[in-house]
């Protein structure tokens, strides 16, 4: 008998597979198991880290599709990963070899939770982690990352995280329990349900097969998982809503059982149940039906998500559009790329290197873009400042610390003014023998240079990089037939050139009059204004975490009204 186990090709996935072939070839000896590898539409997309329509579909739909055209027999998942409900004409047909629960820090300097600074970068992909994250230390800033367990520990590595809490089950299944900072504690920190566990999906007409994968199936881990995602299901929770179960049975028959927790994602608001039952999913109810006594339906109410099936487009560049997709991704957006404008490395050859030579002569350098602080070490690839430096805002003053380079300051209102300001007050009347240069794009002119003139510094600007307009492909094209209810904007550049493309596409200038328009800060609402657009959202922070809270807070007072 010859069995087609199809997966995605990622290392993880790759071992789950293999393993899952080793239990049937042991369970019937003689069995041929055969890897089918299948390219997901998240693999496909490896430019965008997160394709258009988002979501944990991107790495099961192909896969689905291949056991429903009956070319592959089976597939192998993460338990976690599949929703509580069957797909259609499919089912769980055994679930096997739990690894460790518990979820696990790994930090680039081996810290644990407890021991991050305060407003250490903590990378996170899910919901339930972040909300549990935020209840235990409201200090650290959390941001989406999203790849292999490798890939996010690399970006630790790199130092785009100071650290990222992952499944603990991934991490020992790669081999890497090296990396581990620490083993978070179930009551700090409970798992989504079924983590650990792995599921193999078939047909649910295929008697032969479900026959073969019962002989793998461990029932007493079932029942555990069974009702861990009952309990979810009971709740109307899916991958992405802040649930965490945990169940245990002792022996094959015994009681099982079950701590659940429902969390609001600030953290503020926790509800823990708990309780044992012979019947898994009757214990499950019955505890789902204490946490909405309890006011889970309140938390979960709160949390729902504004932004589910929103369709958002993101103007970003290709190449820098991946964070926000995530984002929007995680909060049950459906995010469109749209990239209108592309960042090139550019600059005088004479007057960067009479910069160069006069580097020493400058007593501060303000960044007012990561762009600005990307392309002008690549034209300096080996240089080490000694001068003084500021960033306009968190994602500028991430990108100099990635370089090894701690600002000096980062004004709390991030605009090239609020720069110009910053520096003003911490230098007084010095300000005036200043000598400050400002890396910037070709196009424009910056505030914070015309303001520090003002004040009798001597400024020169040093165009590192310009913007150029791209011509949106016909996949782009494509992706917005089907409308869009907000676009997020986050620099003037993409504003411009938006315009000018909705100005020759009549179906986006139309659908353009009945979306939310949202601007990172006011620079970029000034240009949207000029260019005819009614801005709906501006955060206070200028960061794309704080528009993406805008933006779901303004469709949640919609939806609420």
């Amino acid at each position: 008998m010859t069995v087609r186990l199809g997966t995605r090709s990622s290392k993880l996935a790759l071992w789950q597979t293999a393993f899952v072939a080793q239990r049937l070839q042991a369970a019937r000896p003689g069995i041929d198991c055969r890897v089918v590898h299948i390219s997901t539409h998240g693999d496909e997309n490896q430019d965008r880290p997160l394709p258009e329509i988002g979501g944990k579909g991107l790495f099961t739909e192909k896969i689905e599709e291949s056991l429903r055209a009956r070319q592959i027999d089976a597939a192998v998942h993460s338990l976690k990963d599949l929703p509580v409900d069957d797909s259609p004409g499919l089912t769980i047909a055994a679930v096997l070899a739990r690894e460790e629960p518990r979820d696990v820090v790994v930090s680039r300097d081996g810290r644990g939770l407890s021991a991050l600074p305060a407003g250490a970068v903590i990378g996170t992909s899910s919901t339930r982690r972040e909300a549990q994250l935020r209840a235990l230390r409201p200090d650290l800033t959390v941001k989406p990352i999203r790849g292999n367990v490798e890939t996010r520990i690399a970006k630790v590595d790199a130092g785009h995280y100071d650290a990222t809490i992952v499944a603990g089950a991934g991490v020992m299944r790669l081999g890497l329990a090296h990396r581990v900072s620490e083993w978070v504690g179930m009551d700090r920190c409970m798992p989504a349900p079924g983590q650990g566990a792995l599921a193999v999906q078939c047909r649910a007409d295929d008697k032969d097969l479900l026959r073969l994968l019962a002989l793998v199936d461990d029932s007493v881990l079932r029942r555990a998982t069974d009702a861990e995602r009952e309990f979810l299901r009971c709740l109307g929770g899916g991958c992405a809503a802040p649930v965490a179960a945990y169940a245990t049975v002792p022996e094959q028959g015994g009681r099982v059982s079950l701590k659940g927790r429902v969390i609001s994602l600030d953290g503020r608001q926790a509800i823990d149940v708990e309780g044992e039952g012979n019947d898994p999913r009757a214990l499950a109810r019955r505890l789902a039906d204490e946490a909405m006594s309890a006011g889970a339906g309140r938390v979960l109410a709160a949390e729902r998500m504004p932004l589910k099936g929103r369709r958002v487009l993101v103007t970003r560049p290709r190449e820098q559009a991946g964070d926000l997709l995530a984002l929007l991704c995680e909060r049950g957006a459906v995010p469109v790329a749209l990239p209108l404008i592309r960042i090139e490395r550019a600059g005088n050859t004479s007057q960067l290197q009479a910069a160069r030579d006069a580097l020493s002569s400058y007593d501060w350098i303000l960044f007012t873009s990561a762009n600005g602080v990307q392309h002008f070490f690549g034209n300096f690839p080996d240089l080490r400042l000694s001068q003084k430096a500021a960033a306009v805002g968190p994602a500028t003053a991430d990108a100099l610390r990635a370089r090894g380079i701690q600002p000096a300051f980062v004004p709390s209102e991030h605009t090239g003014a609020a720069l110009a300001r910053g520096l003003r007050e911490r230098t007084g009347a010095a300000v005036a023998s200043l000598r400050v240069l400002l890396p910037c794009a070709v196009e424009h002119g910056e505030d914070a240079a015309r303001d520090l003139r003002a004040a009798g510094a001597r400024v020169d600007e040093l165009p590192v990089y310009r913007t150029v307009a791209e011509e949106p492909g016909p996949e782009e094209l494509a992706s917005i037939e089907n409308g869009f209810d907000a676009v997020l904007f986050l620099s003037g550049s993409a504003v411009r050139s938006f315009r000018a493309f909705a100005d020759k596409t009549p179906a986006l200038a139309a659908r353009l009059s009945g979306a939310v328009v949202g601007c990172i800060g006011p620079s970029t609402a000034d240009c949207a204004r000029e260019a005819g657009m009614k801005v709906d959202v501006v955060p206070a922070e200028h960061s794309m975490q704080a528009l993406v809270d805008g933006l779901e807070e303004r469709f949640r007072s919609w939806t609420s009204s």
